[in-house]
């Protein structure tokens, strides 16, 4: 089943509102006007009664009747009309009077056979006569007359059907118009988002430009927002896709070349010491091969936000101690004086653990990597108040002060640098300072000569 449109929901949710309301109101309405309408022809029924009893009080030639022959046609009482909805209604209306000794003084002939009242009857009674049901009223006036007068409870009916009619067919017709116009109210309503659509399907792909919509009212405000947040995210996703493509193939392209090339010299060296030699340049290949595609790997995580994951508790000291037993057989090759200082025992941050570690790893191996042999790497995290001072200084080349931003950028490698580094080392580190919102600074070593990494952050309980 195809789900309803909103325009659809809407239209049938207000359609559903307005018989909700109207059709209880209405009905509430005609209870009323018939409660209202029993009253009135009650009323009319009593007033003429009494009219009729003053009549028959001053005519005297009734008198002359004695025994009550005196039978009027049924139309004597016309000219009783009702007026409803612009229409008359005349009802059959007969009547009684007797004299106070219990003689019929006249009768109409619809209420001829009636059988006189009981003593004690009074006010507004229904009865039935000749298969007719009749609303009948019974007073006696100061003359000791007794007058009852009635009218046909069908044609009370005919009444209320009129009014009936009169409050229904506005409700019948109506509804039907409010169900259209709420139709075109709603669609009209709704055209801010038609517009957001056809903004939409004309966006072309790549664009950055944020999606607007003149005259948004402000419950699409938020949505405008969102949309364009989502939009934003889904083109760096795409634009770190396609740079991340682009990395894989150009940085893997070399040390592939370079393992074919080992390998075919292997197939074709002329001695088992030859073979043995290019055998050891193609693992070293692989090697470098495997440590390019673990750099890139790394980059992709924290760019792609997979590090961003919810925060935990990590102890600096701990995880730099890892780090460092980690890269323990570096350190041993080339003969390093490592060190590691604090001024206290833990310290904790809140943040990513790996993207915290990728941190560690890459400025401890670069460090190691650009010093020379029997070289120093001095690893510092001091507790200043709120914040966490780290600074890894070694004894290297270090880098001029005109190019420190430049070796953020992504496989950036310093001219006439021997180090066998693939130049994502400091971008790894970059991405990691931007997911925990610290500041990093490229500084003169205070060995003299190399390079000082000064990064600040904010400690767990800061």
């Amino acid at each position: 089943m195809r789900t309803a449109s909103l325009r659809t929901r809407l239209t049938w949710l207000i359609i559903a509102v307005q018989v909700g309301v109207l059709i209880p109101l209405g009905v509430l309405s005609y209870q009323r006007e018939l409660s209202e309408m029993d009253h009135l022809l009650d009323g009319r029924l009593a007033q003429a009664g009494r009219t009729l009893g003053n009549l028959i009080e001053h005519v005297s030639t009734l008198s002359a009747h004695g025994a009550g022959n005196a039978v009027l046609p049924d139309d004597t009482l016309r000219g009783v009309m009702v007026r409803v909805h612009e229409r008359n209604f005349e009802p059959e209306v007969g009547f009684q009077a007797y004299a106070g000794d219990g003689h019929l003084l006249a009768a109409t002939a619809n209420l001829a056979s009636l059988p006189p009242p009981p003593t004690t009857e009074r006010g507004f009674r229904d009865l039935s006569l000749q298969d007719q049901t009749w609303r009948i009223f019974t007073l006696k006036n100061r003359a000791g007359l007794v007058i009852r007068i009635g009218e046909r409870s069908d044609n009370r009916r005919a009444i209320t059907r009129a009014l009936v009619m009169e409050h229904t067919l506005p409700l019948i017709i109506g509804l039907p118009l409010l169900a259209l116009l709420a139709s075109w109210a709603v669609g009209r309503g709704l055209r801010p988002l038609d517009r957001l659509a056809e903004h939409l399907a004309r966006r072309l792909p790549g664009s950055r430009q944020p999606v607007a919509v003149d005259d948004a009212p402000r419950e699409i405000t938020p949505l405008l927002l969102t949309l364009n947040q989502q939009i934003e995210r889904l083109e760096d996703t795409i634009e770190r896709e396609h740079r991340f493509a682009g990395d894989v193939a150009h940085e893997l392209r070399t040390p592939l070349a370079a393992t074919m090339i080992h390998l075919e010299s292997a197939q074709i060296a002329g001695s088992a010491a030859e073979v043995d030699a290019m055998l050891r340049s193609a693992q070293l290949s692989l090697a470098r091969l495997a440590r390019r595609i673990e750099q890139i790997l790394a980059l992709a995580r924290l760019e792609s936000g997979a590090a961003s994951e919810q925060r935990t508790t990590i102890e600096l000291v701990g995880l730099t101690t890892e780090v460092i037993e980690e890269l323990a057989p570096l350190i041993a090759e080339k003969d390093i004086e490592l060190s590691l200082t604090t001024n206290t025992g833990r310290i904790p941050v809140s943040g990513h653990e790996v993207a915290l570690t990728a941190m560690f790893r890459n400025l401890i191996e670069n460090a190691l990597r650009y010093s020379e042999s029997s070289g120093r790497v001095d690893v510092s995290i001091q507790r200043e108040a709120s914040a966490v001072i780290i600074a890894i200084s070694d004894d290297g080349p270090g880098i001029p002060a005109d190019r420190r931003e430049a070796v953020f950028e992504r496989f950036h490698r310093e001219v006439g640098s021997e180090s066998r580094g693939y130049g994502l080392g400091l971008s790894i580190v970059q991405r990691a300072i931007q997911l925990h919102q610290a500041h990093i600074e490229l500084l003169a070593s205070p060995f003299g000569h190399g390079l000082q990494v000064r990064i600040r952050m904010t400690s767990a309980d800061g």
